[in-house]
């Protein structure tokens, strides 16, 4: 069965950009000279050890991320039977961590994998794709970095049938399955995500067409 695949961002996507609480939770924390109450109460509720992780990233994503963008994210999600691939900067530490940094949301069961890094990319292939994209949208076309990361997860899993990326910054070269969110994922946003994931011919860039 063929798959459908939400690339999802976090900054400017699920936590608005500007949203300060974790800093004022973690400082009031600080302030006492103990642990935060939060990996205890995190911990009583979920059974994970969130001391583990920086203080400011659990408050982040417990107080910071917007929660009706989470439901309008899980809502898609569960409308359209699609899976997220973290295409963020999030990923970074591992997936694990953000396994347990979305079990906060409910999130965790319909997150599979991360993008890989840019610079961990095979070079031949970002140069494929560069060639490609001049040859599509001209020789001063620019292509996203972010873009060739999600393109290469692609490459590797030919078993996907729709596709859509969800960020705030502009992924050129695969404008067709991008919806640019800012500063987090409103109603506009979701419906938008939910046509391209349920088109019923495949939804692709031509840039896959290599």
């Amino acid at each position: 069965m063929k798959r459908k695949i939400v690339f999802l961002d976090i900054d400017g996507v699920l936590q608005p950009c500007g949203s300060q609480k974790r800093f004022e939770y973690c400082h009031r924390e600080i302030e006492k000279g103990k642990m935060p109450d939060l990996y205890k109460s995190l911990e009583r509720h979920f059974g994970i050890d969130y001391s583990k992780y920086n203080q400011y990233d659990v408050a982040a994503v417990f107080f910071d991320w917007n929660k009706t963008s989470v439901a309008l994210l899980k809502f898609l999600l569960k409308i359209t039977n699609a899976q997220i691939v973290l295409s963020s900067d999030w990923r970074r530490d591992g997936f694990d961590r953000m396994k347990d940094f979305f079990t906060i949301h409910g999130l965790e069961k319909f997150y599979i994998d991360n993008t890989k890094e840019y610079d961990k990319i095979d070079k031949k292939f970002i140069e494929k794709v560069e060639t490609q994209n001049k040859k599509v949208n001209g020789e001063k076309a620019y292509m996203s970095y972010r873009s060739v990361e999600i393109l290469e997860w692609l490459y590797r899993n030919q078993d996907v049938k729709n596709w859509v990326a969800i960020d705030d910054m502009r992924l050129n070269g695969i404008e067709p399955n991008f919806v640019d969110t800012w500063p987090s994922i409103e109603e506009s946003h979701a419906e938008k995500s939910f046509r391209i994931l349920m088109k019923k011919e495949k939804t692709i860039s031509k840039l896959e067409l290599w």
